[in-house]
């Protein structure tokens, strides 16, 4: 295995792991727009944020620190 092929496996560990966490959050949005709502969130993260921190659960409350106006008008929208 490649080291670029770890990072990747890495990454995609990570942002399971935040749209786990995520998911989990969104208790008021109707189950079958959940994992687009969690993919639109997820979204709002910087690509740097994802190597600088450890956990994906970390990205995730990063994101909603930093974008959290994004984030609420993004459930908002879901559950009209």
């Amino acid at each position: 295995m490649k080291i670029g092929d770890a990072k990747r496996a890495t990454l995609a560990d990570k942002m399971a792991d935040a749209k786990e966490l995520c998911m989990t959050r969104l208790r008021s949005v109707p189950r079958e727009k959940r994992d687009a709502v969690a993919d639109a969130i997820l979204a709002l993260a910087d690509p740097e944020w994802w190597d600088r921190r450890h956990k994906g659960s970390d990205v995730f409350l990063l994101i909603l620190e930093s974008r959290k106006a994004e984030a609420m008008k993004i459930i908002q929208e879901a559950t009209k």
